[in-house]
């Protein structure tokens, strides 16, 4: 502990009546603080500014007779120091001789005999009670020369005057509030306003008498503004004061300047240490923000502000200049005496919870204190404690919650709640002036041990979390006003969870990639198609891993009232409970957020950094739903050998596009359970049982499809590619009818049969043995008449361009079904082939001539150019 408060700090003895004392409480009533009645104790408390100094030095040399202005008005803000500074001539003056010991009334001269008669505006009845001319000369001894003019309240005059201070001698008289007496009295005599006249004209005598007297001094006082007075006819007498007093009197100011860090010191601490801590404190924060450079403030890199801080020491003058010059700006606020009731407060406080820190600065300020927190409230509104209880401190405040949630320095310092609590204080003012920035955020925050890149962070945070918190081009500040992301949160309480189940199903149709057929949220089997083509069925978030199970089995096993016979097809995806709470709160928030943005009327109420911010955190949060979807649903369930499988698709690569359907299809890829590629061992090893010669290629394909744990082929060319392969290298062969093909290029139809090697070598053997060709039957003529009569086709011909590509799917659907209902069609092939390298003579005569000559076409016509 380096400096020691006051003891009424230290006991929490501190009372309102402390900061509120008056000239007239204090002189004519014995129940005022002993602080203030007792001469000795109050000025030892009392700093003695440059100002008040020369004060008590001219005064004092106008009761002995010297040089000095006669005639001084105190004219300072509301709270700016005038009662400190008229009770400081009063008990000098006054008690002498009990308060001369004092060091700091050291070099002064003894007022010998002098006389001190008071004159309170507000303690004074200005209806029944003495006159200013009474009351002065009643306490001067002298009330006889003036009794029929008070009883009548008509100005004495300056000869009657005269004769009182002359015989009272040296007299120092001290006038408060005098605008209050006549703002009294003329409300009692509304219409005559006799009072207020006369008061002038004693005003006038007696600054006109005192100047010309050797050993008198007039000090009087008036306010600053209207502002702290009541109507216009309280301005009107303001202004008629100033010009009668104005005449001849000096206007002197008590506090000036950094003095009032030394008023605030004095009258707070005890001990407020020893030169060598405060200087040592304060280089250490000179050196800090000359470090930090352009980031704070350029005048606190100044030498001068190194100064302003080992004076101010142990508060941070920006602490007190945001009070003083920011709150004391308010009319109720009264600068110095508010500043040093809200500091006895902070500093009573910072005691009792015995925080430790280098300076007391505007982030120590604990706002959860209710003393400390109506300081405040008071003068800028009740609602403002909601917004405190919101946002900056008690048990449910989001900043501290930060804090909590941040750990480390951040709980250590308290860093979001320090910089919410200095941006509060920043944030009011009388004047134009209501919030601040990021450099003097950091003069209001750091101190050793909290690291500087810290602040933006949290800063950032604030913006994110906060309710009444404002961000304006860089400029901080609370309001009572919800922020945006107060708007949007009140918004998202209207969201309800079926229209996030909505929408979520219209996002994942929208974006669903075409390469397995979709179903979404299934709620029996009946649902889903038994077909050949690749399933995936998105169960609502309803059904998750664990609930679901009965309605997984009847998906997998049957199609509606009968069993599912294509059971590899189907594939199930589940989401994930916890990272489905993350996709309803995206979604809450992008409707939330879509919502304001097409309420034109709530977007009217918003800034144009909140409306920039609104469009640019819909963009956002729509780019990253598809992410936060695919991330959902991460459980595939499908049959596998042994039954039911599950596999954890896990979390998706950020930044990944792809839909749900595609990411399922790539998965399968990815671990073989989808083969895009078989080898034709490949085909004799999972396709034909031990004792089996030959299968159909319809039913080598449907296998797969059917089959539980066995590899799907992504589509029929995959078998037909093995096949082909197979063929032309002896592995495999095709039956074609009776037509039997082995090692040869053949593309087999859905009507093929695929044998194994030797069963396809040795019925090619045997076919190459010369065969006595059968005449072709051929329908008779009256035949192929009767079937016309009846309306049936007997005969189809046609012609047709097809891409190059398509070839087997003609062989399958148009020869094939031709052949089956009647004769093998006629086939005619008429083929135009261009190429910009030219066709080399291996391809034309050594593979397309000598494989139109192995199937035994007939060239009817070739071409060449």
């Amino acid at each position: 502990q380096v400096t020691t408060p006051h003891k009424d700090i230290r006991e929490g003895r501190m009372s309102e009546a402390i900061f509120a004392a008056a000239l007239g409480g204090v002189v004519f009533d014995e129940k005022a603080p002993l602080d203030y009645r007792d001469p000795v104790i109050f000025l030892q408390k009392t700093y003695l500014t440059n100002g008040l100094r020369n004060l008590l030095e001219n005064v004092v040399s106008r009761l002995n007779g010297g040089k000095g202005d006669s005639m001084i008005q105190l004219q300072t803000p509301f709270g700016g120091g005038k009662t400190h500074a008229l009770l400081t001539l009063y008990h000098t003056i006054k008690h002498w001789k009990k308060a001369k010991h004092l060091e700091s009334l050291s070099g002064l001269k003894e007022p010998a005999g002098a006389k001190v008669a008071i004159f309170v505006g507000t303690h004074a009845d200005a209806v029944s009670g003495k006159t200013p001319w009474g009351e002065i000369a009643f306490q001067l001894g002298q009330y006889d020369f003036v009794k029929e003019h008070d009883k009548k309240r008509i100005s004495p005059g300056k000869e009657v005057l005269k004769k009182v201070l002359h015989a009272a001698g040296p007299t120092l008289i001290l006038i408060d509030e005098l605008l209050e007496y006549i703002v009294k009295a003329n409300r009692a005599e509304k219409l005559e306003k006799i009072t207020h006249g006369q008061t002038l004209a004693f005003l006038q005598e007696i600054s006109e008498l005192v100047a010309s007297t050797e050993n008198c001094c007039l000090v009087t006082t008036l306010p600053a503004s209207i502002l702290e007075r009541y109507d216009e006819e309280a301005e009107k007498a303001l202004q008629q004061l100033q010009k009668v007093s104005g005449r001849v009197e000096t206007v002197y100011t008590p506090v000036e300047g950094m003095e009032l860090y030394e008023v605030i010191r004095k009258r707070l601490f005890e001990d407020a240490g020893d030169e060598k801590t405060r200087k040592q404190v304060a280089q250490t924060y000179f050196e800090l923000y000359q470090k930090l450079g352009s980031d704070v403030p350029s005048e606190t890199r100044e030498v001068e502000y190194r100064e302003s801080i080992e004076r101010a020491y142990p508060f941070h003058p920006e602490l007190i200049d945001v009070l003083y010059e920011r709150w004391g700006s308010y009319p109720t606020f009264q600068r110095t005496r508010g500043v040093l009731r809200l500091l006895a407060e902070v500093v009573g406080d910072l005691y009792k919870r015995k925080v430790s820190s280098p300076l007391i600065q505007s982030s120590t300020v604990n706002l959860e204190n209710p003393i400390i927190r109506r300081e405040f409230v008071k003068h800028i509104g009740n609602e403002f404690d909601s917004v405190i209880a919101s946002d900056i401190a008690g048990k449910n405040a989001k900043a501290p919650k930060i804090d909590r949630d941040m750990g480390s320095e951040y709980e250590k310092f308290g860093i979001a709640r320090g910089i919410a609590t200095s941006v509060f204080l920043y944030s009011f003012s009388g004047a134009a002036r209501k919030e601040t920035n990021l450099q003097r955020v950091r003069v209001a925050l750091l101190r050793e041990g909290i690291p500087s890149t810290i602040v933006g962070d949290a800063i950032s945070k604030l913006e994110e979390e906060l309710w009444y918190f404002h961000s304006e081009r860089k400029q901080y500040s609370f309001k009572n006003q919800p922020n945006l992301i107060r708007v949007i949160a009140d918004r998202e309480e209207s969201i309800t969870e079926d229209r996030i189940r909505e929408t979520l199903k219209d996002m994942i149709q929208k974006a669903d990639g075409k390469v397995m057929e979709i179903y979404l949220w299934p709620e029996g089997s009946a649902d889903i198609p038994d077909n050949k083509a690749f399933k995936l069925a998105i169960l609502s978030p309803d059904y998750g891993p664990e609930n679901s199970k009965k309605l997984i089995s009847e998906l997998l096993e049957k199609a509606g009232l009968g069993f599912r016979v294509y059971k590899n097809t189907l594939f199930l995806l589940l989401t994930d409970n916890d990272q489905y709470n993350m996709v309803s709160r995206a979604l809450r928030r992008y409707l939330a957020l879509k919502d304001i943005q097409t309420d034109k009327e709530l977007l009217s109420t918003l800034t144009k950094d909140s409306q920039d911010s609104l469009r640019s955190k819909l963009k956002d949060t729509e780019k990253e739903m598809p992410f936060k979807i695919l991330a959902a649903y991460r459980h595939l369930i499908f049959l596998g050998e042994k039954g039911i499988e599950s596999k954890d698709l896990g979390i998706p690569t950020i930044g990944s596009s792809q839909s749900l359907s595609q990411r399922v299809k790539q998965h399968l890829i990815d671990h073989e359970k989808v083969l895009t590629r078989l080898t034709p061992k490949y085909v004799l090893d999972k396709a034909f049982g031990k004792d089996e010669e030959k299968k159909p290629f319809k039913e080598l394909y449907d296998l797969s499809l059917k089959t539980p744990g066995m590899p799907l082929l992504d589509s029929e060319d995959v078998l037909r590619d093995a096949i082909v392969e197979g063929v032309k290298h002896g592995l495999l062969g095709i039956a074609e009818g009776p037509e039997v093909y082995y090692k040869q290029d053949i593309t087999p139809s859905a009507d093929s049969e695929v044998l194994r090697r030797e069963v396809a070598k040795k019925l090619k053997e045997e076919q190459a043995e010369p065969e006595e060709k059968k005449p072709e039957e051929k329908p008779g003529e009256e035949e192929i008449e009767e079937k016309k009569r009846e309306g049936l086709v007997t005969t189809v011909t046609l012609k047709a361009k097809i891409p190059w590509d398509k070839i087997s799917a003609i062989i399958s659907g148009v020869i094939l079904p031709l052949k089956d209902k009647g004769m093998p069609p006629e086939i005619s092939i008429e083929l135009e082939a261009k190429s910009t390298e030219g066709f080399d003579r291996t391809t034309l005569d050594s593979k397309v001539k000598e494989t139109l000559q192995q199937i035994g076409a007939k060239i009817e016509k070739w071409e060449e150019s």
